[in-house]
């Protein structure tokens, strides 16, 4: 992060603009009785439960996550909503694969210009869900990004079919990664193209751990993948820099230019490598079943009933360690998790012109599983019926009087909370979101996290990216990482359920106006299309 809150000259143009937007349009009061269950007292409510000792913390694996889950349900049932998960249920279920290299098992062999080396776990890393093997000449394909519909294709003069590729993760200059589908990047791409291998460059930061002797024992650890990604993903490894340079040097660049490179964004050229690696996998597979919690309370207009809003955060958060401590979650995202419930109570007191959707994802903590399984796979209400995503996940923290911690920095105080996305697919629904906060909670909305190029991504950083990467417009609301963000000290105790309250309102007056509208959100011409088959 950057050294102090700042807000770019983009974000303050974003905010002039949407401010002037704002004066025309019309507002609508949303149901004061309805809005009054969204309480403090209420928020504490549901939080003292999810985030009690007793639950261990909501891990995605654990018996924790499924007793919050059966909570979460018996709330949605007792407000009246229907279920719209597996066999009546409430429950969208989902397989995931918790997997753990074998090291001894696992190896890379390189034959470069006639010389063969053999190496060993710790000279490269393995994230994979199940065994593979992949033999084939080496082919460099840059960044591996394969877009022609934004004039860039890493693919368009290699033949890598039967090959093994090898790319920097990262996107170059005039790509928007946003706007890539997953099969325009990746091991997906690569797969694409006939590739039966992946070999790609750590990050920075992971190579400097890897330069640091601490690779092997990092890359020895269980990885947590969706079962449906891996059922036909191909054999990969991740190299160290010294493999990776190895290969690179008959590309005539090395790890240091290549990651470089993926930091400006500057050009890499591909090229087929005088090289064949030979790949073994070897991993220990467990398969377990969760869930997402998902439910929709009918909408009252014969003509709109179809369409939906959906209000959505993720449940789950972090296993307790091996000395036993436990990490509860308070904010991340206990807070978000219990203002969609207060908001699902308000709303079924006044039911609305639309449909709307509550979703609580599992498996965010381990890669947007849970969001990806309902948009990539199976969606629990079709997504190109979906108006907008209002997701949010840690509203419930204020940065105190005096603060000087550098973990805080970017932590909002009462009045403040950051908005990420909201005029990315669609500017009509930034416009909405500035005008109802303008008559209503008339909070700071910062809009630091919003700028692309803010170095911590935090837009593709939730469950609301899987929406947006379909063409769903979305919200997210967000307070900012805080000292005790993924630590056993984010308990109920440091919660501000006075401001949680007032995000958690605004998201439902905004969620009101969206769900009585008489039109659908303008899709903006930069944004990807709506899905157009989704179930």
């Amino acid at each position: 992060m950057r050294s102090r809150i700042y807000r770019s000259i983009p974000a303050v143009l974003l905010a002039a603009c949407a401010i002037a937007a704002a004066a025309a349009i019309k507002i609508a009061e949303p149901p004061s009785a309805a809005e009054n269950v969204i309480s403090p007292t209420e928020l504490r409510e549901h939080l003292e439960f999810l985030a009690s000792n007793e639950l261990g913390g909501r891990y995605t694996l654990s018996p924790g996550l499924n007793i919050a889950a059966r909570y979460l349900a018996s709330r949605l049932e007792a407000y009246g909503y229907k279920p719209v998960g597996n066999d009546g249920s409430y429950f969208e279920h989902f397989d995931v694969i918790s997997a753990r290299p074998k090291p001894e098992e696992c190896a890379l062999g390189l034959t470069i210009n006639g010389e063969r080396s053999e190496l060993k776990f710790g000279d490269f890393l393995v994230n994979a869900a199940h065994d593979g093997a992949a033999t084939g000449q080496v082919v460099f394909a840059g960044y591996g990004v394969s877009a022609p519909e934004q004039k860039h294709d890493d693919y368009a003069n290699l033949d890598v079919h039967g090959k093994v590729v090898l790319f920097a993760a990262g996107v170059p200059q005039g790509v928007d990664d946003a706007r890539l589908s997953p099969e325009e990047e990746g091991e997906r791409a690569a797969r694409a193209h006939g590739a039966v291998g992946v070999l790609t460059l750590l990050p920075a930061r992971f190579a400097n751990a890897m330069r640091a002797g601490q690779g092997r024992a990092f890359g020895a650890r269980p990885r947590v993948s969706l079962a449906k990604d891996s059922e036909d993903s191909l054999p990969g490894m991740a190299l160290t820099p010294d493999v990776a340079n190895k290969l690179l040097a008959l590309a005539s660049t090395d790890v240091e230019k290549v990651l470089s490179a993926v930091e400006a964004g500057s050009a890499l050229e591909p090229k087929a490598l005088e090289a064949q690696a030979e790949i073994k996998i070897a991993v220990e597979a467990t398969r377990t079943t969760t869930q997402n919690v998902v439910a929709v309370l009918p909408g009252t207009d014969a003509r709109l009933k179809d369409e939906y809003v959906a209000f959505s955060a993720h449940y789950d958060h972090l296993q307790t360690n091996a000395q036993g401590k436990i990490y509860p979650g308070a904010d991340d995202d206990g807070s978000g998790t219990t203002s969609v419930l207060t908001i699902a109570h308000a709303l079924a007191l006044h039911p609305a012109r639309r449909s709307v959707f509550i979703i609580f994802h599992a498996g965010e903590e381990l890669g947007l599983l849970g969001s990806r399984y309902n948009t990539d796979y199976a969606p629990a209400v079709p997504l190109k019926n979906i108006v907008a995503d209002l997701n949010i996940d840690m509203i419930g923290r204020s940065k105190p009087a005096g603060d000087s911690d550098e973990k805080d920095k970017n932590l909002t105080d009462p009045g403040t909370i950051y908005l990420v996305g909201a005029d990315r697919i669609s500017k009509e629904l930034n416009a909405i979101s500035e005008a109802t906060n303008q008559k209503f909670e008339k909070l700071n909305l910062n809009y630091l996290y919003n700028d692309p190029r803010n170095p911590e991504r935090i837009y593709y950083r939730s469950d609301h990216w899987n929406y947006a990467k379909h063409g769903v417009p979305i919200i997210f609301y967000f307070d900012g990482t805080h000292v005790d963000y993924h630590q056993p000290s984010d308990t109920i105790e440091k919660i501000d359920f006075n401001k949680m309250s007032r995000v958690a309102r605004l998201v439902y007056e905004t969620g009101w106006q969206l769900l009585n509208m008489d039109h659908r959100l303008a899709i903006d011409q930069t944004a990807r299309p709506a899905a157009a088959g989704g179930k």
